[in-house]
C-alpha cells in the first residue's frame, strides 16, 4: 500500500512508515547521487527543489521506485532499506558498534573485565569482547603483555591508532630508586586521586591505557571510579548542582617542553538530548576559578558534592597491578588513580598511551563485518 500526501508518503512495512520527499530524494542511492566506489555522497543537499515530490511512486519487486518532479531524476529504494531506516515513530539506530553503559561501583570489585594479551593479539572474537567491555564498562584489565618497551604502543596500534598529546606517542612513568623525578603528580610517591587524564584539551583522548614494565614497589594499588555512575547520584541527590556542573566552564592547563594545553570546559558535557557524554575531572590540573561573584559558591558548593561522591569508598574499586599487567580506562568517562607507594622497595615503572573511543567503536563494526 502507498499513499501520497502533500510532503510525504507512506507505506506499509511492518505497520505504515511514513517518509518525507526532501528526505527520501536527499537519500537517493543511485550512481548520479552516491559515488559507486567510495561510497560517498554526490548530490548536494541544498540543490534539492523547495517543492520536490513525485510525479509518480509505486511499488515494485520490493522497491519503491520514484520519478521526481525535478531533473527528471529517478530514484528506487528497497523496501529492507527504508525499513532498516524507518524514522516514522523514533529515530532509527543502525549502529553495530553502539552499547549501553553499565553503571558500577564497588561491586565490581571482583568482576572487572580482565583478558589476557595473548588471546587479545590473536583472536579477534575475544578483541572484540575487550572492546566492547571498554565501551560498556569504561574499565578493563589485560594480564600477561610482554615486558619490553613499546608494547603499549604496538597494542594501541593493534586495535587502532595511537592518539598523540603533548606526552609523546609513548609516556614513561618512572619511579625508581635514585632516578626520582617528579614532574608532575603521577612521578611522585603521593596518592594519586581518581582523575581523568587530558582534561586541559577540548577533545581528551577516549581511551587512556598504561602497561607495568616493572612493578615491584609496596603500595601503590590502582583505582578507579565510574564518573557516569557519581554523576547520576549528584543527580538524584541535587539536581541544581548538576546543572551547575553542566553548565559552569572549568580551567584545565597542562605543558610540557613540546607544548601549551588549555582548556575550558564544564565538568559534565551532555549531548542534545541531555544525557552525558563527557565526564572530565582532575583535582591536579585544575586552574583558579574566575567565575562571577553570584555564581562561585554555587560552582564551589556543587564541585566539592562531586569530589565527595568521586572519593566515597562504595564508589571505587581498589586492585593491584602487575609487572606486565596493562590497564585501559574509557577516559571520557571513568577516573583512575593509585594509593602512594614506597619506591624504596623496588623498581616501578609504566608507559602509557592513549587512543580515541571512537577508533575503538571502529574496530568493534570492523570485526563485525568480517564476521
Amino acid at each position: 500500500m502507498l499513499t501520497l500526501a502533500k510532503n510525504a508518503l507512506t507505506i506499509e512495512l511492518d505497520k505504515a512508515a511514513t517518509f518525507h520527499y526532501v528526505w527520501l530524494r536527499d537519500n537517493c542511492p543511485c550512481a548520479k547521487c552516491v559515488h559507486p566506489d567510495t561510497k560517498e555522497r554526490i548530490l548536494v543537499t541544498h540543490t534539492i527543489a523547495d517543492d520536490i515530490a513525485p510525479e509518480s511512486a509505486e511499488l515494485r519487486d520490493n522497491e519503491l521506485l520514484v520519478n521526481w518532479n525535478q531533473a527528471q531524476h529517478q530514484s528506487r529504494y528497497s523496501i529492507d532499506w527504508l525499513a532498516a531506516h524507518n524514522y516514522s515513530d523514533h529515530a532509527f539506530e543502525s549502529d553495530s558498534a553502539i552499547g549501553s553503559s553499565v553503571l558500577w561501583g564497588k561491586e565490581l570489585q571482583d568482576h572487572i573485565p580482565t583478558f589476557s594479551y595473548q588471546d587479545l593479539r590473536n583472536d579477534d572474537l575475544v578483541l572484540l569482547e575487550w572492546c566492547e567491555a571498554l565501551r560498556d564498562y569504561g574499565l578493563s584489565i589485560i594480564r600477561g603483555a610482554p615486558l619490553e618497551e613499546g608494547e603499549i604502543e604496538r597494542f594501541a596500534e593493534h586495535v587502532a591508532v595511537v592518539r598523540e598529546t603533548i606526552y609523546d606517542r609513548l609516556h614513561n612513568v618512572r619511579a625508581t630508586p635514585g632516578e626520582y623525578n617528579a614532574y608532575n603528580v603521577a612521578s611522585t610517591t603521593l596518592e594519586l586521586k581518581p582523575h581523568t587524564d587530558m582534561p586541559n584539551y577540548n577533545n581528551p583522548p577516549g581511551v587512556q591505557m598504561f602497561h607495568f614494565l616493572v612493578n615491584e614497589s609496596e603500595g601503590g594499588h590502582s583505582t578507579a571510579v565510574d564518573g557516569f555512575n557519581v554523576a547520576k547520584q549528584l543527580l538524584e541527590q541535587d539536581p541544581d548542582a548538576y546543572r551547575v556542573l553542566s553548565q559552569t566552564p572549568v580551567h584545565f592547563k597542562m605543558f610540557s617542553a613540546r607544548g601549551d594545553i588549555e582548556s575550558r570546559n564544564p565538568l559534565l558535557t551532555l549531548d542534545t538530548d541531555q544525557r552525558l557524554k563527557v565526564f572530565r575531572y582532575s583535582n591536579q590540573l585544575a586552574q583558579p576559578a574566575n567565575l562571577s561573584i553570584d555564581d562561585m559558591e554555587a560552582f564551589y558548593s556543587a564541585y566539592r558534592k562531586l569530589g565527595r561522591l568521586v572519593e566515597a569508598p562504595e564508589n571505587m574499586v581498589e586492585f593491584r597491578l602487575n609487572t606486565g599487567d596493562m590497564m585501559a580506562t574509557n577516559n571520557l568517562r571513568v577516573m583512575h588513580g593509585r594509593k602512594a607507594f614506597d619506591p624504596s622497595t623496588g623498581d616501578r615503572h609504566l608507559q602509557l598511551s592513549y587512543m580515541d573511543m571512537d577508533d575503538v567503536l571502529s574496530r568493534i563494526r570492523m570485526i563485525r563485518k568480517a564476521l
